[in-house]
């Protein structure tokens, strides 16, 4: 299955200055911003990179510039031991769409892979698919496009 590293970049302010009530996605910086126990999370950059791939670190730079556009407040000489990029891997298929659906090689398995940085988002629709499927229902979603076999 030729399967690609979507990676994603957070960074985690702790103790910002500033504390949004609620969590905020502003729709010109692609990415969200959320309060959480370990302090400000600004999550968002995605690349296709392998897992070899030294991460790169100005994508959290991107972050913590668009933070201080949308938070004038927050200090600018926040120290650095105060702030924590992460950098992690989504598995991802070379067109994007994920592998839903029977197994070719055996009844018992049941594809549901490959949704780089949208698994959450989409975990509850994949779940009902693959109940349908175990259950033997008729499917709500037409999974030609999601084939795994399309790759090969």
């Amino acid at each position: 299955m030729p399967l690609e590293t979507e990676r994603g970049y957070h960074v985690v302010i702790d103790n910002p200055g500033v504390e949004p009530r609620y969590p905020v996605m502003p729709s010109d910086g692609k990415m969200a911003f959320a309060m959480t126990p370990a302090g400000l999370r600004i999550g968002g950059q995605v690349e296709l990179a392998g897992l070899q791939a030294a991460p790169n670190w100005k994508r959290a730079e991107v972050l913590l510039a668009f933070a201080r556009k949308v938070y004038p407040n927050l200090p600018a000489d926040l120290p650095s031991d105060r702030i924590k990029s992460w950098m992690g891997h989504r598995p991802s298929t070379p067109d994007g769409l994920p592998c839903l659906g029977p197994s070719s090689g055996s009844a018992d398995i049941v594809h549901a892979f490959g949704h780089g940085h949208v698994g959450l988002t989409a975990g509850a629709t994949t779940g009902k698919i693959v109940a349908e499927i175990i259950a033997g229902r008729p499917l709500s979603v037409d999974l030609t496009p999601y084939d795994a076999r399309r790759f090969g």
